[in-house]
């Protein structure tokens, strides 16, 4: 499968989410999009009649609120641009500058921040950070905070001095009785206690790139079973939830057309561990209908007013499990979306 073939259905993917698209209405507007813009070649590349063709199109005009193809063309691209420019801060590769003088260290940092798709330099002599951060217009900068010859200390207060807090400065140390609090305080992006998992870097840097809670949870979330209600009169439970939102997979008996739409406000209870019971106004962003044969049904939802104590529980929540449910650039499995392809 091409790259462009590839973000194509990975656009498309939302697109008939949104709009409840069966399986073969999916068919239909992707081979419109690949170029093939008649009925009847639809209708030849799929096996079925110019009939069939023509009612598919007439119900995805019905659940899009268009009356053409070209409307329907003008819909997804408004659509596909207008969500690649919320993501704008992930479509860029991140370039990290690695500062660590443990060999084994710096190569498993590298390897796993390169294998996905991050730019990694490497700089062996702290006096020349500085001048490799300009050059390199450096996004991270990843170093010991004991770092021989030149301290760390003064490194970094170098850095921010003449950066401020572009990049971000993550640390890592061999020091486990050493205090993140005083280093955070002072700006740094985050203390890691060596060895340290590169999920957990890669969570750290993600957080940096987003701009708000919400584009953070569709990069970073966490697959969960957490009892929930809705509206205070629906029990359920929250099938996964990031630091913005949440998904709630619902049963098809409670998935009819007219409830749970986009747009639609709610209300979410949820307790996390031990916590209190967290009180969420929520809005529903994306619905998924049983028409979608190999997808849970169920709607996505972020969070509105969770307040600064409720925010930081949710938190905690997701970086304690320390799993990413998707990162920029990394391609969905071949296997997920053949099996998206199900006939309905």
């Amino acid at each position: 499968m091409s790259a462009l073939t590839s973000i194509l259905r990975s656009e498309l993917d939302r697109f008939a989410d949104r709009y409840e698209l069966t399986a073969r209405e999916y068919d239909v507007v992707f081979l419109l999009l690949s170029g093939r813009s008649t009925v009847a070649a639809i209708a030849q590349h799929l096996g079925l009649s110019q009939n069939t063709v023509h009612n598919h199109f007439k119900n995805v005009f019905r659940r899009t609120s268009t009356n053409s193809k070209a409307g329907l063309l003008a819909l997804f691209l408004k659509d596909a641009f207008g969500r690649q420019a919320s993501l704008q801060p992930f479509i860029k590769r991140p370039a990290v500058l690695l500062v660590e003088p443990d060999h084994k260290a710096r190569a498993a940092i590298r390897d796993g921040l390169r294998s996905r798709n991050m730019r990694v330099e490497e700089e062996s002599d702290p006096s020349h950070v500085p001048a490799r951060i300009a050059e390199l217009r450096t996004d991270v900068v990843i170093m010991d905070a004991a770092l021989p010859g030149l301290s760390s200390d003064g490194l970094f207060g170098d850095i921010r001095q003449r950066f401020g807090n572009s990049p971000v400065v993550l640390l890592t140390t061999s020091d486990a009785a050493s205090s993140p609090k005083r280093w955070i305080e002072r700006g740094a992006g985050g203390l890691f206690v060596k060895p340290v998992a590169v999920e957990r870097l890669m969570f750290a840097i993600l957080e940096h790139f987003s701009e708000t809670p919400y584009e953070r949870s569709r990069l970073q979330r966490v697959e969960t079973e957490v009892s929930a209600r809705i509206d205070n009169r629906l029990q359920t439970e929250l099938g996964n939830i990031g630091f913005g939102g949440a998904f709630i997979p619902l049963p098809d008996d409670q998935m009819p057309r007219d409830a749970f739409l986009v747009g639609q406000r709610v209300e979410v209870s949820f307790s996390l561990e031990s916590a209190d019971a967290i009180h969420a106004l929520c809005e529903i962003m994306w619905r998924r209908h049983h028409s979608r044969p190999s997808m849970q049904a169920g709607i996505g939802v972020r969070f509105l007013d969770l307040d600064e104590g409720h925010q930081g529980q949710v938190e905690e929540f997701v970086r304690k499990r320390k799993l990413l449910g998707f990162a920029p650039m990394s391609p969905e499995p071949e296997a997920s979306r053949h099996g998206r392809r199900a006939q309905a």
